[in-house]
Parts: structure tokens; C-alpha cells; sequence
């Protein structure tokens, strides 16, 4: 990226899951970037996954192009940058060890300098679970920075999974504060946003639960070093 480092930098697991988990933060601030973590383009995959099918495409490449096209223009709404890393969707190929994504994850901080950075709480999916476990690798080089947590939209519904989050947080002696949630004006814009991943919300629309709660209040978390974490104090 070019410019002035960005006053905040949001993690997306896939190419669509920022702005769905709180498309109206982001475009609190001008020039937010989004950092998506699984944007690769599987090289020599030759199948058709399920979830591609269900989603209008042909082959994993056609698929990734389009799902880049369609993240493009949701953040131009939110007036916000793209950054795409190369790792593969885990349903393309086997998932990068913990260690090598949290590397990758750390340059791009080094790199982007964001004074704020918001991760998701990953929830429910590997591919979520994963990003959150190195973020958390990555936020101990840049404990400079302020540190938000999402609830990533559609899984925080699942009974119990944000509980064992918290839980799993607070044992890494990182408390976890709730925040009100963003009351800017927003809405609108992220509902056009939204609108804008074509191929996802074809998928999520033969689901179950459909993709209402992208549309339900966002929220969010303040992640800090807890008592056993800074040490007693003098």
C-alpha cells in the first residue's frame, strides 16, 4: 500500500467476512484497509467444490477472480482499500501451518504500521479459527497498537462458540471488554456493500438462517493484556 500508514487495518478470513461482520465500522474511517487473509488463487486445482458450485461458477479460479471482483467494489462503497494475501480458502487446499501465517500476518502489520487493528473473534469455520490463533501470535509484536475483536457475522449465532472464545482468551491472560457497537449512519452504505458479494449471498441464501445477521447490530471487543499478563506491579 502507498500513503500515510492507515488509522485502522481490519482482518477478513475470506473474501466477504469483514464486511459482513461490521461493514459499518469500516467505513467509519476513510481508507480503512481490509486485509484478506485466504485471497489466493489456487493454481492447479483442477475440482469443483460444493460451495463454489451453489455459487454459480465453473472452477475455483473463475470463482476467486470473481469473489476479488466483488470484495473491490463492497470496499469502494466503504471507501476502503483491499490488501489480499495468497493463502488458498482451506477448501482449495491444506491450510498454511499456524507459525508461517502468523509471519505472514506480522509483515503485513510491520508494513501497514495501522495505529488500530481489528481481527476477527474466529468462530465456527477453520479457515476463521486459524486467522484469529495467528493474529493473536502476530499482537504480540504489536502491542503498540489498539486491539478490536468482531463477532464474525453468521457464526456468532452458534450456541456457545464466542462463550469458549472469551474463555480461550482470557486463559492467554488477554481480557476481552465489550464495546457498543458503531451508531454512525452507516447502515445503508454496508446493506449496498453487502449487496455487492453476488456469488456468496446466492450460497448463503440456500442456507438455513440465509444471511440475515449481517444486517444485525455489529459488535465488538477491546482486547488487552489482563492482570496475569502485565506482570505485578511494584
Amino acid at each position: 500500500m502507498q500513503g500515510f500508514p492507515p488509522q485502522r487495518l481490519v482482518v477478513s478470513p475470506h473474501l466477504d467476512d469483514a464486511v459482513l461482520s461490521c461493514g459499518e465500522m469500516i467505513a467509519e474511517v476513510v481508507s480503512t484497509v481490509v486485509l484478506t487473509v485466504f485471497a489466493g488463487v489456487p493454481a492447479g486445482f483442477e475440482g469443483l467444490t460444493g460451495w463454489d458450485r451453489i455459487s454459480g461458477f465453473q472452477n475455483a479460479q473463475q470463482a476467486v477472480a470473481a469473489r476479488r471482483g466483488e470484495d473491490r467494489a463492497a470496499l469502494d462503497i466503504l471507501l476502503a482499500q483491499p490488501c489480499w494475501l495468497d493463502f488458498c480458502d482451506g477448501q482449495y487446499a491444506r491450510s498454511p501451518s499456524l507459525a508461517l501465517l502468523a509471519c505472514g500476518l506480522d509483515q503485513v502489520l510491520a508494513r501497514e504500521a495501522p495505529a488500530t487493528v481489528v481481527i476477527p473473534a474466529g468462530l465456527g469455520h477453520p479457515d476463521h479459527i486459524l486467522t484469529h490463533q495467528a493474529l493473536l501470535i502476530a499482537r504480540q509484536h504489536h502491542l503498540d497498537k489498539t486491539w478490536l475483536m468482531y463477532e464474525d457475522a453468521l457464526y456468532r449465532r452458534a450456541p456457545g462458540l464466542l462463550q469458549q472464545r472469551l474463555r480461550a482468551l482470557m486463559d492467554a491472560g488477554i481480557e476481552a471488554t465489550p464495546l457498543p457497537g458503531a451508531a454512525n449512519g452507516a447502515t445503508q452504505l454496508k446493506s449496498r456493500a453487502v449487496e455487492c458479494y453476488r456469488s456468496q449471498l446466492l450460497a448463503l441464501s440456500k442456507g438455513p438462517d440465509g444471511y440475515a445477521d449481517a444486517f444485525a447490530p455489529e459488535r465488538f471487543w477491546r482486547l488487552e493484556a489482563g492482570p496475569a499478563a502485565q506482570g505485578a506491579r511494584p
